[in-house]
């Protein structure tokens, strides 16, 4: 079969012809096409300039092929692309060689190197996202499949193309290429049903071609090879947010298959059991595929990865059907201009075209074994925690994870869009207990990747900067410090002989410390706020030495129970102001030996109910000043002893009756005794006996009475003063009064005294009597006179 070749571009001159070239195309890689190119004349090309340039090679029929014209297939092949590299081989005079290696643009993807993140997108998503910003337009996805979005997707210092494709790989998508006039259009697939046949129409199997150039579009060998399969494919992984969810997918590779594949490996990445059993069928697909693989070789143009094309002739007829071309090998060689080059141009055949493929049948689901490196970090990472907000707490979701902007991201979003929430690595945890302390917004922090695995970060802990100082640093290194950013503070210092713990919050300047001395104090709990102390059982305070307690306002104490107060010595109370008020529903004091109290003011003692005080030794109650006893209810003192009042001045007011009940004798000592009533004075007695010295009853009254129903002895002087008054004796019988008067130095003095006396008895011994008009009448008078002197003035006796 004569072929022509050619080559178009504008960095090489018209006279570039092609002396020979081979290519390699494989679905899921950049094809290249090495091309020998001569060129004659005085024409010079820089490589650096071909370098980049736009080019296509052109591979079309030297005649009219009939079988060609006749299927209305292009009579032209064509692969375009840019020159990758640019060599010149060999220059003669007024010619040279050179070697141009053609690959398409999205090879240019294997010379970047990108560290970047991806969020909430699909693969998809991110591939479209790749190819634009490389700068790749002319491509299209023909993708049939559903894919999820993605948390997290990380490129990790590795060009594009190789992250593209462990992506593609992973998720079973691949591709290839359209070839056209205007050059090569990327197609992105994942199902065998978005493959199409080459124009150019079936392939002959003929293996005795030779040089017979009749044999057209053919194969001279066709094999076909099988290899052993698995069962089974099991991929497990692991969902942190659901633990005990069993994350686990499985397909069947081959019925005839031996063995299992298990794949528990974090590389797997799925979260669901119906996702991990996609990712087993899509493995389970790649295995299928590279056990069962036909290896062809010939001269057929128009045959390239990604198309299928039907086998025609073969003596094995179950072989004559459609196939998928997955890798094909292309060598052409121009005779002519090869030769006058010789070994410079070094090609494996000396035919004019030959092919060397490896397909599948059309009927298999291709996917691309999974060959692609996935890069794996073995030490850790910096960078920043983050959120949306522009706030100073800690910016977490409902797991305590973090957004994150990583150091090698070299992506301009931020403020919480740079990555998925990342969990943070604690030193405890468990149902209920863990340990947790919350990063805020711009905390510098370090990762380490479970598995290796760019795509499963954990927050290993935070790093100091300047930013974000240590609270530790050479000028405090003998302490031990967590603080939080609201300035929460456990700090320990373990400076010899200042060893001390300090729990300090800065709300109300509230502090606990305990150690070395500090304010003179080794145990120092302090607040400028309120405080309380809530024990649910009991509280036992051992204190050996004083213990002073310093109350700016109001102290209250509420006891349910028994309180229980012992004291080995003293124990003063001392109350400045105010009023102390003591209310019990019973109360027992008891001393066991001495009880002072002493109150500087007024003491008020209110009870509710009944008041006993027992003493059972003597009671001493002495007032310096003034004291007054007030009962607003009845009032009974009972004394079994002797009992002694000693008082000043002492006044007593009753507004009732006043009885005085003695079971014994009463007796009134007192030099003056004095007895004042404002309306009557009344003893009722069987003998009223007084016994004094002098006694002296004044009335100043109209009347006073004195009723005797017995006999009245007065042994002693008395003295009777009227003035103005009355003097009766009442109780007369017949006129008489049954008194009987003994005065012994009786003196009685009488101003206008009218006297009656009736039975009067009167027996006077040393009796000095002075009567100044004294009206006397005396009837029956029976006159006793010892040592009687009588001075009368104006006197009449009437006997």
């Amino acid at each position: 079969m004569a072929l022509e070749y050619s080559i178009r571009s504008g960095a090489l001159p018209a006279t570039a012809k092609v002396a020979g070239f081979r290519g390699a195309e494989g679905l899921s890689r950049p094809y290249v096409f090495d091309v020998y190119v001569t060129v004659t004349g005085d024409h010079e090309i820089e490589p650096e300039d071909a370098v980049g340039s736009k080019a296509t090679l052109v591979i079309e029929p030297g005649s009219v092929d009939v079988a060609l014209l006749a299927s209305g297939a292009p009579m032209q092949v064509t692969y375009g692309g840019v020159f990758a590299s640019f060599e010149m081989v060999r220059a003669l005079p007024g010619s040279a060689l050179y070697l141009a290696r053609l690959v398409p643009r999205l090879w240019q993807l294997s010379l970047t190197k990108h560290s970047r993140i991806f969020t909430k997108k699909s693969i998809p998503d991110v591939i479209e996202a790749v190819l634009e910003d490389e700068g790749i337009t002319d491509y299209e996805l023909r993708l049939a499949g559903a894919y999820e979005t993605e948390e997290h997707v990380c490129q990790y210092r590795e060009s594009s193309l190789d992250f593209l494709h462990r992506w593609m790989e992973r998720e079973g998508i691949y591709y290839f290429f359209e070839q056209s006039d205007d050059g090569e259009k990327l197609v992105i697939v994942d199902s065998l049903a978005k493959h199409e046949n080459v124009a150019q129409g079936p392939v002959r199997y003929h293996p005795l071609s030779g040089s017979d150039g009749s044999a057209g579009r053919h194969f001279d060998n066709f094999t076909a090879r099988a290899a052993s399969l698995p069962a089974q494919v099991r991929l497990t992984d692991y969902d942190y947010t659901k633990p005990s969810l069993d994350v686990t997918g499985s397909s069947s590779v081959s019925p005839n298959g031996l063995g299992e594949i298990r794949d528990s490996s974090s590389g797997s990445r799925f979260f669901s059991p119906s996702a991990g059993a996609r990712l087993a069928r899509l493995r389970a697909e790649e295995l299928r595929a590279e056990a069962a693989v036909h290896h062809a070789t010939g001269a057929a143009i128009g045959l390239a990865p990604g198309y299928r094309f039907a086998l025609e002739d073969h003596p094995r007829a179950a072989l004559n059907k459609d196939y998928l071309v997955t890798r094909i090998n292309h060598v052409g060689h121009v005779s002519d201009v090869a030769r006058a080059w010789g070994k410079l141009i070094d090609l494996e055949t000396t035919d004019i075209y030959r092919v060397d493929l490896t397909a599948v049948s059309g009927d298999l689901q291709y996917r691309h074994p999974s060959r692609t490196v996935w890069p794996r970090i073995e030490g850790y990472e910096s960078g920043l925690v983050c959120g949306p907000a522009s706030s100073e707490y800690a910016q977490i979701d409902d797991h305590g994870r973090y957004l994150v902007k990583f150091k090698f991201d070299e992506g301009t979003l931020k403020d919480g869009k740079a990555s998925t929430y990342v969990r943070m690595m604690q030193p405890h945890a468990g149902a209920i207990e863990g340990w947790h302390f919350p990063q805020r917004k711009g905390t510098e922090v370090v990762f380490l990747f479970l598995g290796g695995d760019p795509d499963r970060p954990v927050i290993a802990g935070a790093i100091p900067n300047a930013t974000t100082p240590s609270p530790v640093t050479s000028g405090n290194h003998t302490k031990n410090v967590i603080q939080t950013g609201g300035r929460n503070r456990f700090e320990l210092e373990d400076q010899a002989g200042q060893q001390r713990v300090t729990l300090s919050t800065p709300h109300a300047n509230t502090y606990l410390r305990m150690g070395a001395a500090n304010e003179d104090h080794e145990l120092i709990a302090k607040t400028d706020g309120r405080s309380l102390w809530n024990s649910g059982v009991s509280t036992d305070f051992t204190i050996g030495d004083h213990w002073h307690i310093n109350v700016g306002t109001d102290k209250q104490e509420t006891v349910t129970g028994n309180v229980v107060e012992v004291y080995s010595a003293n124990k003063t109370e001392q109350v400045n102001s105010g009023t102390v008020t003591e209310l019990y529903l019973q109360h027992l004091n008891v001393v066991g030996s001495e009880a002072f109290r002493g109150i500087m003011g007024s003491l008020t003692e209110i009870f509710d109910s009944t008041w006993t005080v027992t003493n059972t030794g003597a009671t001493t109650h002495t007032f310096n000043t003034s004291y007054t006893h007030t009962v607003n209810g009845p009032h009974q003192l009972t004394v079994t002893g002797t009992q002694t009042i000693e008082t000043g001045a002492k006044t007593e007011h009753t507004k009732g009756t006043v009885n005085w009940n003695a079971d014994g004798n009463v007796k009134i000592e007192a030099p003056v005794a004095e007895f004042e009533c404002t309306s009557k004075f009344r003893t009722h007695s069987p003998v009223f006996e007084v016994d004094v010295s002098w006694i002296d009853f004044k009335v100043n009254g109209p009347q006073a009475s004195v009723i005797l129903g017995g006999k009245l002895d007065v042994t002693a002087g008395i003295v009777v003063e009227l003035a103005g008054g009355k003097l009766e004796f009442a109780g007369y019988k017949n006129g008489w009064c049954p008194m009987d008067v003994q005065g012994r130095a009786l003196d009685t003095k009488i101003t206008a005294l009218k006297n009656r006396a009736s039975a009067l008895e009167s027996r006077a011994n040393g009796m000095n009597q002075k009567i100044a008009g004294i009206n006397q009448r005396m009837h029956g008078i029976h006159n006793r006179i010892s040592g009687l002197r009588t001075n009368q003035s104006g006197v009449h006796v009437l006997g």
